[in-house]
Order: C-alpha cells, then sequence, then structure tokens
C-alpha cells in the first residue's frame, strides 16, 4: 500500500494485512454503529478510514490491539497489521453487515493518513475533534492512550469515571474537588506534557472514598449530576482549617448515614414553576440532614 493510494480491504487481507485499532478507542457507541450501517446499506462508503502502520504506533508508546479480537499485537506482529485511526465505527459496522446480511458485499477503502509527521495520538485528536466534537470525557481516553506507560493514579482514576459516563469536569470535582482537570490538561497529555494538575493526588483518595459512600445509596446516575459533588465542595470549602483534616471521614460517615427514605426523596426532587430549582431543594434537605447529623 502506497502514501496517498486509497486501497480495499480485500487486496490488503491478500497481502496479509490484518485491521488493528488502538486499545482506548475500542469502547463504540453502539447507536452510532446502527447508524453507520443504516448509512452503508443505503450508500455504501463514501470516504476511506485512515489507517497508520502499527509498527509506527507502537513505537510511538501507543498499544494496539486486534480490531476483531481485542488481543494486544507485539511489535513481532506490527508488520502484519494497519491501525485505523478514523473509521473505527464504520468499519465496525462494516464487519456487522457481512456478518448479518448476505446481501451486504461492499467493499471497505482505506488509505494511509496524509501528514505523518503528526503524532499518531495528536491525529487521532485532531480528526475527532474536525469532524465529531470530542466530548471533555473522549479528551480522557486519549490522554490514557497516549501515556499507557505513565504512572498517573490521578488520570486512571478520571478514565475510570467517564467510562461509567461521567462528565471531564464532574469527574474532577469528584477526585480533585476543582473543574481544574479539563480540557486544556487533558490535550498537553495526549501531546505527552504532564501538568502538574494531572500529577497532584492529594484528593485522590477522599474523592474515592466519598464516592463509595455515595453509592451506598445513589445511583451512578444521581452522583454523577454534579449536584451532590457540588453541595460536598461547599461544606467542605466552608469548614475551619484545623477542622479539614476529619472532613472525608466525616462526610463519609454522613453519607452512609443517610436513610433510603431520604436518599428517595433527594433523587425524586424536582424543581417547582415559579419556586425552587430542583438543585435548591436538593440542596436544602442535604443540608438539613447535615445539620442533624453535626447534632
Amino acid at each position: 500500500m502506497k502514501r496517498f493510494e486509497i486501497v480495499t480491504l480485500t487486496s490488503l487481507v491478500s497481502e496479509g494485512k490484518k485491521i488493528a485499532c488502538l486499545s482506548g478507542n475500542r469502547d463504540f457507541d453502539k447507536k452510532i454503529v446502527k447508524t453507520k450501517m443504516k448509512s452503508l446499506e443505503k450508500c455504501r462508503q463514501l470516504m476511506p478510514a485512515v489507517v497508520v502502520d502499527a509498527t509506527d504506533a507502537i513505537n510511538q508508546g501507543l498499544e494496539v490491539v486486534d480490531f476483531a479480537t481485542g488481543d494486544v499485537i507485539g511489535k513481532e506482529e506490527a508488520v502484519n497489521y494497519l491501525v485505523l485511526v478514523e473509521g473505527n465505527h464504520r468499519y465496525a459496522a462494516h464487519c456487522g453487515l457481512l456478518a448479518k446480511d448476505e446481501k451486504y458485499t461492499s467493499e471497505f477503502y482505506v488509505m494511509y493518513a496524509l501528514n505523518v509527521e503528526v503524532t499518531i495520538a495528536k491525529m487521532l485528536s485532531e480528526i475527532n475533534i474536525a469532524t465529531n466534537p470530542w466530548k471533555g470525557r473522549d479528551f480522557v481516553k486519549g490522554a490514557k492512550m497516549s501515556n499507557p506507560h505513565e504512572e498517573l493514579p490521578l488520570l486512571d482514576a478520571m478514565n475510570d469515571l467517564t467510562k461509567e459516563e461521567f462528565s471531564l469536569t464532574t469527574a474532577s470535582k469528584w477526585l480533585t474537588f476543582t473543574p481544574k482537570v479539563n480540557k486544556h490538561v487533558m490535550d498537553n497529555a495526549i501531546n505527552g506534557i504532564i501538568l502538574d494538575e494531572l500529577k497532584n493526588t492529594s484528593g485522590l483518595e477522599r474523592g474515592q472514598r466519598l464516592l463509595e459512600a455515595a453509592k451506598v445509596r445513589f445511583m451512578v446516575k444521581d452522583i454523577k449530576a454534579r449536584t451532590l459533588i457540588n453541595w460536598i465542595i461547599s461544606k467542605y470549602e466552608a469548614t475551619d482549617s484545623e477542622e479539614k483534616a476529619n472532613f472525608t471521614d466525616k462526610m463519609e460517615r454522613f453519607l452512609r448515614s443517610i436513610s433510603k427514605e431520604d436518599a428517595d426523596y433527594i433523587k425524586k426532587a424536582k424543581g417547582e414553576t415559579g419556586g425552587d430549582t430542583k438543585e435548591n431543594i436538593i440542596n436544602q434537605k442535604l443540608t438539613e440532614l447535615w445539620g442533624n447529623f453535626e447534632g
């Protein structure tokens, strides 16, 4: 396969090539895949997918996995693989159609990335930002994928939360009590620049303990809505300096002490037309419970 050449997957297979993807890029959105399947059935492929050599990806410190099996590809096997950096959902849709529809016999076309001077991690982020804007959690996944061998506990924890569909801001607030671990921080990490915000783990254990305590009574969808963590942060900020060392223990006990009835009230809270917002109603209830807890 030559640079600037568009080729079919069939021709690549005949040359012994296989398709891979970056390990951090395997989380496919089923809705998007279904939409792509309908599009391919109706219009076939309208533009080629973009690939790079697996050897180049591995040499840049990225983990590469076989698209079909998810098995990690080693350096010795990499020569046989091309890595999709754009077109993962289309290729998943193409494979899905081949498996379920005997009438679907369309080819799948790929081409090399045109600019080989850009790092693959940066290429991935630029392609996605330019075509289908990344959400905050996509930046987290990109940062994690770009630093597979770095010891970054905070990034690992944020990656775990965003997999549960926490927003980048909410994940940052739970794990650092600030929104400062943002897209700028993650974009730098994608480019190999680890800023202090991502190195700082001083609040990590606190956040993880409070998350586990909150899960005793609340579901993930309630916890990731920001209202609860915003209230917790407000209580931390109102705590005297000498008492801050005991805050985590106290808040953990408080969260675990909330009754099922009170938790249900908070989960079912709704704003009132011309009255209090949902957030205010929840905050008032939590503050009432906190006051009784402090007693």
